[in-house]
């Protein structure tokens, strides 16, 4: 036997884009399933969204647009290919688009939705992109290593991505925050090699935000571990303290000094 909830998340899984099914509501939706491009889409894992709030805890964001987009759904009980931004794990906004159907599952409402990412005048970055790539002499932390030996290949290219955000995103903004000419100067080249990457929100939000979504799976630890060996090299050559404890906070809680630089900084 089976019952139109089973039809339903099986339909979920076997999408070919990324796609998500909630209870219906414009403040309380819930979600009920997603599949794995969703998750890769938004950043995030499963345990960090099952059964909760679209709004709270998940991506959707309570705008105008949403309210309309669901009277839509009220209404006509459909909607094709309508512009949304939508929140994601590292914290980034991104624009989409998303397809949409009330359905009933075992006579609850639900809205199933499919979503598809905009990313205007993109250049393929499906290959080992934008980055000039050194051999990395940092490591892993043994403790960050072994947790991410144990995730599923798609769960951890997520958390990958995320450290990699938040890093990128964090050395850019110490060269902005503390008149250290040395750190400017090394942000600004970061953020010149990393062109590829930079996505806008919105004109008044003056931090770079970075979209690595695009960079193939095989190269964003080697970015990641690249990225935390120049920052490492900054701590034990910069003077500054409060440079050097900016700096460390982006590293310290993933990766270990190389071995030439333990010791050094400040």
């Amino acid at each position: 036997m089976f019952d139109t909830k089973t039809l339903c998340l099986d339909l979920v899984h076997r999408a070919a884009v990324a796609t998500s099914l909630s209870t219906s509501g414009h403040t309380d939706a819930r979600y009920l399933a997603v599949n794995n491009a969703y998750l890769a889409l938004a950043e995030r894992v499963w345990d960090e969204l099952m059964g909760e709030c679209l709004i709270a805890k998940g991506s959707a964001i309570s705008t105008p647009e949403r309210d309309r987009r669901l009277a839509l759904l009220e209404r006509q009980g459909y909607y094709d290919r309508e512009r949304a931004v939508i929140g994601v794990g590292s914290g980034r906004r991104i624009e989409v688009e998303i397809s949409a159907q009330r359905i009933w599952c075992s006579g609850l409402a639900c809205d199933l939705e499919y979503f598809r990412q905009v990313v205007p005048g993109a250049a393929d970055m499906s290959g080992p992109a934008a980055i000039s790539l050194a051999t990395p002499r940092t490591t892993f932390l043994p403790e960050v290593a072994d947790n991410l030996a144990h995730l599923s290949p798609l769960d951890r290219a997520i958390l990958l991505r995320r450290m990699l955000t938040a890093v990128a995103e964090g050395a850019v903004m110490v060269g902005q925050v503390r008149p250290n000419r040395a750190v400017w100067q090394y942000s600004q080249t970061l953020r010149e090699r990393l062109a590829p990457y930079i996505c806008v929100v919105n004109s008044t939000d003056r931090k770079t935000h970075f979209d690595f979504s695009r960079l193939a799976d095989a190269s964003v630890q080697t970015c990641l571990l690249e990225l935390a060996d120049e920052l490492w090299s900054l701590i034990h050559f910069i003077r500054d303290p409060v440079i050097v404890d900016m700096l460390r906070s982006l590293v310290v809680p993933y990766t270990t000094p190389p071995p030439l630089l333990v010791g050094g900084g400040g």
